[in-house]
């Protein structure tokens, strides 16, 4: 009879906005916090984005299985985490990946993107400043040609009804820049206990192995003999979320821990196997991230520029062996020709006694008049002259331009690095970018040679043609009028060609791929000699480099930037150290994935307070307690220690115990310290949805014992329980009973999307109540 009480009580909160068929059940969904859009992930594992009105604006299929989902703070972009351990960046207007990067080895299991909250000014912190200035000199950078022959992709943008205007490009690059104004991470947890921070979601900068870090008795237990190690073995990350702050890790992880090799002193040397709550500490993040910021800029930067080198380099590649390979299959047959007609002699030898003499044998007369004839050796030539041409303009327009923007980024980067006080402590190291600087340096003189060479060897390829053409003419004892517009022949340039260009090809090891057999390029002694000069006034201390093909240049600079740019990494990953931990209960599943929500809030009246506490809400698995239906709730608090001024971390606990007839299968935290609920009433088969406010309820300090009950019951132990029913909150009685996992809830506007059984999507308004009952809605 209460329970109906309840029922009705619960019948006219929250406002039903839609109710929508779906095609496929949700495995994931999460709400943009700037817009009214939902990306969510299918059973089938479609990757779609909907509006706050169900229109779809786009869907893709990942080629792997999807794990993870988040959005960047600015809502403009969404991570996605995959079972490979791939984490792609997807644009909000059209679902294309502008950004890949892979630091995990095996499945992404969450993710979470921060900001770092505008912080205090008048700071020390404030005197480092540094504006970027590559636009004041540079235009905005040359994106990657195309592989020629790849047809474009098709644009679904269109077929489902969202159409962007001719500057979405621009626009999609204003916001990437506008993203990068302050610092954001995008925290990443795996399957194996790996913990990876990068800046604006591409720039590494700080790693943690949950299996590695020591665990010390002193930080978690006082009963416990001090000098206590312990380690978490079989760590898997359910949950990571890091303080607006930067200076905080909250981590939620299954896993088995253990006393470490040394100190070993009982029987079974597991302590406890289950679900823990540990706290990081990141301080070094915080305290340095204006130089982390800096440091990001023009490391994120100058990897997207490699990219393009690479890109484009592959595509000089790809023509040139497209072209060459249709010069050598045609005068091929010219080798053949001259074998049946018995001649000793090879092509080239042929074609310089043509040169020579005016006289061409039976072979070169069938070849040039009837295999090839003069239609042919148009098409050769202009196959040849297009190649030339298109390498002229992915060098001129791309690979350029790309690489003094590039040599200029190095060199701001440089400048950074010699601000040895600030920088060494965050791993950049001045040795190591000087020798980025260098190749990046010597990569501008490649390209310089390469565009040389080009130009050179389309002069030889046109003067021979153009001889080939005018020898077919006089072969034929044909004088029109066009003969005479063929440009004068330079014997001695036909001789040379005929005999370096005509059967050895020298342009192509400057493109060919690095590979075991390390191409070598063969330079004049006079020109070795400059260098060598060069070297000793001061220029570069490698004077041997242009031996080495560009493709081989690229590659060296591709390995003297990633020495650079993971010496911050090491350094702030050595400084991400454990500080707290709390056993939460024992997992009889291991591995088991547990409704989990966690989040920062900030303290009323102080938004920059450094001490904002971390709330945690989790949803106790079956058997994980004795008591049937707990919601655990941890929050941080800090004291003054008696000692000094410094404040010491600590746990505040409470359990909530669901009320008779009801279950709850999913939960989220919400804004101004309320909790949302999703639930059903085991009796009625009908299922609600509930916001508690958190703040008053009756906290208990609470230690980080591992032995003894789980976190449930020792709530309930020390009188830390809050028993809820729907009267508490305000609740409502949903359309369908069978309802299912995830729940999607937007803090930043009001918004809560349920999922039923029967892929059903309900979308309701929290901030708004109606005056009457559902509607139903198609």
């Amino acid at each position: 009879m209460e329970l109906d009480d309840e029922v009705e009580v619960a019948s006219r909160l929250f406002t039903l906005h839609l109710d929508k068929a779906l095609s496929s059940p949700i495995d994931k969904a999460v709400w943009n916090p700037e817009k009214d859009l939902l990306a969510m992930v299918t059973k089938d594992q479609q990757l779609i984005m909907h509006r706050f009105n169900w229109q779809r604006l786009w869907a893709v299929s990942p080629e792997k299985r999807v794990t993870s989902l988040c959005w960047r703070p600015d809502g403009k972009a969404l991570a996605v985490g995959h079972e490979d351990g791939m984490i792609a960046l997807h644009d909000v207007e059209n679902g294309n990946v502008f950004r890949q990067t892979v630091t995990h080895q095996c499945s992404v299991e969450c993710l979470t993107w921060v900001e770092e909250r505008q912080p205090m000014l008048g700071t020390a912190a404030d005197v480092f400043f540094y504006e970027d200035r590559t636009p004041r000199f540079f235009p905005p950078p040359a994106k990657s040609p195309a592989m020629p022959g790849a047809a474009p992709a098709f644009d679904v943008s269109g077929a489902v009804g969202f159409l962007e205007d001719q500057n979405s490009s621009a626009d999609a690059k204003a916001a990437l820049k506008s993203s990068h104004q302050r610092i954001n991470i995008l925290c990443s947890g795996d399957r194996n206990g790996t913990i990876c921070l990068n800046v604006f979601g591409v720039f590494l900068i700080g790693r943690v192995e949950v299996r590695d870090l020591d665990i010390k008795t002193s930080a978690m237990d006082n009963s416990n003999i001090q000098g206590d190690i312990y380690r978490l073995l079989d760590a898997f990350i359910l949950k990571v979320s890091l303080s607006e702050n930067l200076q905080q890790l909250s981590v939620l992880c299954s896993g088995q821990l253990v006393l470490s090799c040394s100190q070993k002193r009982r029987a079974s040397n597991e302590v406890a196997s289950g679900l823990f709550c540990m706290q990081i500490n990141s301080a070094i993040v915080g305290c340095r991230s204006k130089e982390l910021h800096q440091v990001a800029l023009q490391v994120s930067s100058i990897e997207e520029l490699l990219e393009v080198l690479q890109v484009s380099l592959n595509v000089m590649q790809k023509l040139w062996s497209d072209a060459m390979g249709a010069f050598q299959e045609k005068f091929q047959g010219l080798a053949q020709l001259l074998r049946e007609h018995g001649s000793h002699a090879n092509a080239q030898e042929e074609l310089l006694s043509l040169l020579s003499c005016g006289l061409a044998s039976t072979g070169v007369h069938q070849f040039l008049a009837v295999s090839l004839g003069e239609g042919g050796l148009k098409r050769l030539s202009k196959t040849m002259d297009t190649a030339f041409r298109e390498l002229h303009v992915i060098i001129s327009e791309h690979l350029q331009p790309v690489a003094e923007i590039l040599a200029f980024r190095v060199g701001e980067l440089r400048g950074i690095s010699r601000w040895r006080a600030r920088l060494q402590s965050i791993g950049l190291e001045e040795k190591l970018v000087d020798r980025a600087m260098e190749d990046a340096g010597m990569l501008l003189v490649q390209v310089e040679r390469l565009l040389r060479m080009i130009s050179d060897t389309a002069a030889q390829f046109r003067m021979f043609f153009a001889w080939l053409t005018k020898s077919l003419r006089q072969l034929n004892n044909e004088n029109s009028p066009s003969t005479d517009q063929l440009p004068s022949i330079n014997s001695e340039a036909v001789a040379l060609f005929l005999k370096t260009q005509f059967e050895e090809d020298l342009l192509g090891p400057h493109l060919a791929p690095v590979s075991e057999d390390a191409v070598r390029i063969e330079i004049g002694i006079e020109e070795s000699e400059r260098l060598e000069e060069l070297a000793l006034m001061g220029g570069f201390l490698d004077s041997t480099f242009l031996h080495k093909s560009l493709n081989q240049q690229i590659s060296q600079l591709f390995v003297s930037c990633q020495k650079a740019f993971s010496m911050p990494s090491k350094i702030v990953s050595q400084q991400l150290n454990f500080e707290n931990m709390l056993f939460l209960g024992q997992l009889h599943q291991p591995n088991t994935l547990i409704p989990i929500s966690l989040t920062y809030y900030e303290e009323k009246g102080n938004p920059v307070s450094p001490e904002a506490p971390c709330y945690i809400c989790f949803l106790t698995p079956n058997k994980l307690s004795e008591v049937h239906g707990i919601v655990g709730i941890i929050r941080e608090c800090t004291e003054n220690t008696s000692v000094s001024a410094e404040k010491t971390r600590s746990w505040e606990g409470v359990a909530l115990q669901i009320g008779a007839g009801l279950s709850c299968i999913d939960l989220s935290l919400y804004k101004e310290k309320q909790l949302v609920l999703l639930g059903r009433t085991i009796s009625s088969a009908k299922a609600w949805l509930m916001i508690l406010p958190i703040d008053g309820l009756p906290y208990k300090k609470i230690t980080g014992a591992v032995e003894g009950p789980d976190l449930p019951n020792l709530c309930l132990s020390n009188g830390a329980v809050s028993h809820i029913s729907l009267r508490d909150g305000r609740a409502r009685i949903l359309s369908y009973g069978d309802v299912v996992p995830p729940l999607a809830v937007s803090a930043s506007r009001g918004l809560a999307c349920v999922f039923a059984g029967q892929r059903r999507a309900l979308l309701y308004d929290l901030e708004e109540d109606e005056d009457g009952q559902d509607i139903e809605m198609d």
